[in-house]
C-alpha cells in the first residue's frame, strides 16, 4: 500500500512540485519542511510557520553581521599584529647589519694589527739575534785578548826573573860554578820555549825564548861574571821588555776600542728592543681589545640572528593563524549565506504557492518522509 501512494505521490507531482523536491534534497531544507509538517499536524496557523522562517532568516543575517564585525576586528588586530612583528623583525635585521657593518671593520682592522704585530716581532727576533752575535763576538774578543794578555805577562814574568839573574846575582845563583849558572840560564829558557809552544796567540815567544837559550849555550866556556854575553843578553831582556810592554798597550787600547764599540753597538740593539718591546706591548694590548669586542659582536650577532629567526617564525605563525581564521570565516559565511538563500527561497515558495506546497507536504507525510528527528535544527540553524 506505501509503494503504492509513493507512486501516486511521484506521477501528482512530477512536474510542479520539483521546486519543492529540490528543498527536501537539501539536509536544512528538509529540515524546515519537516519544521513545516509539525507545524501542519499540530493544527498551528501556517502563518506561523512564516513567522519562524521570517525569524530564521534575521536570525541567520544577524548571525552573519556579528561574524562579519568579529572577523574585521580580528582581521584588523591580524594586520597590526603582524604590522608590530615585522616592525620588530625589521629593528632586529637593521641591527644585525649594523653589527656585520661593525665586524666588518674591526676584522681588518685586526689583521692589519696583527700583520703589524708580527713584523715587528720578526725584527724584534732578528735583533735579538744580531745582539746575541754580537755579545758572542765580545765574548771571543775579550777571551782573546785575555789570552793575550796571559801570554805577554808570563813573557813578561820569564824575562824578568832572567834579567834579575844576571842584575842581582842573588847569593844562591853566585854559588854556582861558571857552568851551572849558564846552564840553569840556558834551562830557564829551553822551559820557557816549551811552555810558550803551548800559546794560542803570540807562539813566536817560543822562538824568542829558544834564541835566548842558545845564546846562553854558546856562552857556557865564558866567565859568567865577566863575560861579554851577559851584557849582550840583558839587553835584548831590556829591549824585549819594552817591546811587550808596547804590544800590551797597543792591545789594550784596542780592547777599549772593541769594548768602546761593543758598548755603542749594543747600546743601539737595546734601544731598538726597548721600542720593538714597547711597540708590541701596545699592538697585542690592541689585538686583544679587538678579539674582545669582535667576540662581544658575534655573539651579539648570533643572539640577534636567533632572535630575528624566532620573530620571523612568530610573524608567519600569526599570518598562517589570520589565514586559516579567514578561511574558516569564508566557509562559514558561504554555508551561512545558503542557508539564509535557502530560508529565503522556501518563504518565496511557499507564500507564492501555498496550497501546493501545503499539499506537496501532506502527500510527504502520508509516505513517511517526515521523521520529526530534525525538529530542533531551528533552534540553531547555522550548525551544519
Amino acid at each position: 500500500m506505501k509503494i503504492f501512494v509513493l507512486c501516486l505521490i511521484a506521477l501528482a507531482i512530477a512536474d510542479k512540485y520539483d521546486q519543492f523536491r529540490a528543498f527536501d534534497e537539501d539536509e536544512f531544507g528538509r529540515t524546515l519542511i519537516d519544521t513545516l509538517q509539525m507545524q501542519m499536524s499540530t493544527g498551528e496557523p501556517i502563518a506561523r510557520f512564516i513567522e519562524i522562517m521570517r525569524n530564521l532568516e534575521t536570525s541567520i543575517e544577524n548571525e552573519q553581521k556579528e561574524d562579519d564585525k568579529a572577523n574585521n576586528e580580528y582581521q584588523n588586530q591580524c594586520t597590526e599584529d603582524i604590522k608590530v612583528l615585522q616592525q620588530e623583525s625589521a629593528n632586529l635585521e637593521r641591527r644585525t647589519v649594523e653589527i656585520q657593518s661593525i665586524l666588518d671593520e674591526l676584522e681588518p682592522l685586526r689583521s692589519y694589527k696583527q700583520g703589524q704585530a708580527d713584523a715587528k716581532n720578526a725584527w724584534k727576533i732578528e735583533t735579538e739575534k744580531k745582539l746575541a752575535d754580537l755579545v758572542k763576538k765580545r765574548e771571543t774578543e775579550k777571551a782573546e785578548f785575555d789570552k793575550k794578555v796571559e801570554e805577554h805577562d808570563y813573557a813578561t814574568f820569564v824575562i824578568e826573573t832572567v834579567r834579575r839573574m844576571f842584575s842581582d846575582k842573588s847569593q844562591s845563583f853566585l854559588q854556582l860554578n861558571n857552568e851551572s849558572q849558564w846552564q840553569k840560564v840556558r834551562d830557564y829558557f829551553i822551559n820557557a820555549s816549551e811552555q810558550a809552544k803551548k800559546f794560542e796567540i803570540k807562539k813566536s815567544y817560543s822562538k824568542i825564548f829558544n834564541v835566548l837559550a842558545e845564546i846562553a849555550s854558546s856562552a857556557q866556556s865564558e866567565d859568567f861574571q865577566n863575560s861579554p854575553t851577559v851584557n849582550r843578553i840583558v839587553n835584548l831582556c831590556d829591549l824585549m821588555l819594552k817591546q811587550i810592554e808596547d804590544s800590551k798597550a797597543l792591545e789594550t787600547k784596542a780592547e777599549q776600542k772593541r769594548l768602546n764599540m761593543f758598548m755603542l753597538e749594543k747600546g743601539n740593539f737595546d734601544k731598538d728592543l726597548a721600542s720593538l718591546n714597547n711597540a708590541l706591548a701596545q699592538l697585542n694590548a690592541a689585538i686583544l681589545g679587538l678579539d674582545n669586542r669582535i667576540q662581544d659582536q658575534k655573539r651579539d650577532l648570533t643572539d640577534y640572528n636567533a632572535r630575528l629567526s624566532a620573530k620571523n617564525k612568530q610573524s608567519e605563525d600569526r599570518g598562517g593563524e589570520c589565514r586559516e581564521k579567514a578561511y574558516n570565516y569564508q566557509l562559514t559565511r558561504e554555508k551561512r549565506e545558503q542557508k539564509r538563500q535557502l530560508v529565503s527561497q522556501i518563504i518565496g515558495a511557499f507564500s507564492a504557492n501555498q496550497r501546493d506546497f501545503s499539499e506537496y507536504v501532506k502527500l510527504r507525510g502520508q509516505a513517511g518522509d517526515f521523521k520529526g528527528k530534525n525538529f530542533q535544527i531551528l533552534g540553531n540553524p547555522t550548525e551544519d
